[in-house]
């Protein structure tokens, strides 16, 4: 990921913005298609979800627990996109997921898996309106984000470690 000094800038924040007010018009299929789409191309990442572990997507498709979940990750995101221009804040809400997915065992590359799956399901999802400049804009804050994770993960390590 590219971290740009200084976070996104305000054209990048407008597209991202832009970008997630489509999705979130269909809130609801949109968070289950995306998580849909996300376990296949992450299998080995719907096996840390100890409700869809080895269960095929047609089994867990129509499932309240997927709904369920999937609007709770959906309405993190829209947290994070209404507030970039507030980094303090947005730094706190993830350090609080990252802390709250540790015990999972949730590591830097699951979040990777994460954003580049965003960035490809918005793609597929939005077609032409999801233009290079939007799919760099969301990229860039992927990086943005990334390095704050990469940052918790390393004091929950260590903090782990000191109370070995």
């Amino acid at each position: 990921w590219l971290l740009r000094p200084g976070g996104l800038s305000e054209k990048e924040t407008k597209l991202i913005r832009a970008s997630w007010e489509v999705v979130k018009k269909d809130f609801k299929a949109n968070s289950v298609a995306f998580f849909l789409y996300f376990f296949e191309k992450n299998r080995d990442l719907q096996q840390k979800f100890p409700d869809f572990r080895d269960k095929s997507l047609e089994e867990i498709k129509d499932k309240v627990k997927l709904r369920s979940h999937a609007s709770r990750v959906f309405h993190a995101i829209s947290s994070l996109i209404d507030n970039l221009d507030d980094l303090e804040l947005v730094v706190s809400i993830v350090q609080k997921t990252v802390g709250d997915h540790y015990p999972r065992n949730i590591v830097a590359a699951d979040y990777e898996k994460l954003f580049n799956t965003i960035v490809a399901f918005l793609a597929m999802a939005l077609g032409e309106s999801f233009s290079e400049e939007t799919k760099t804009g969301w990229i860039n804050m992927a990086g943005v984000l990334m390095g704050v994770i990469n940052a918790q993960l390393k004091q929950l390590d260590g903090e782990q470690c000191a109370a070995k």
